[in-house]
């Protein structure tokens, strides 16, 4: 019984060494083909002009959506008082 949960225990350690290493294989990669890839001042533009429109959406959603939780709310409290308003008449 133990040396069937040894060997298990030392499965899942090789599986997850070997994972580990494709990870810091791939990430090695993947850093050298990008930074190939930004020394071509096209791509390098069009990398830089995507990750720019990426962080203007993401900084208009933040703003908008206070904004809109604001409005919906506004609206609310509006119908609430207007069957207020009606139900004393």
């Amino acid at each position: 019984m133990f040396k069937q949960r040894l060997i298990g225990a030392l499965a899942y350690l090789i599986a997850f060494v070997i994972l580990a290493g494709l990870a810091s294989v791939s990430f090695f990669i993947s850093y050298q083909v990008f930074s190939a890839l930004l020394t071509i001042p096209v791509i390098d533009i069009s990398v830089k002009v995507g990750i720019t429109f990426a962080v203007v959406f993401v900084v208009a959603a933040l703003i908008i959506q206070p904004i809109v939780r604001l409005q919906n709310a506004y609206l609310e409290h509006k119908r609430v008082q207007k069957d207020v308003e009606e139900e004393t008449r």
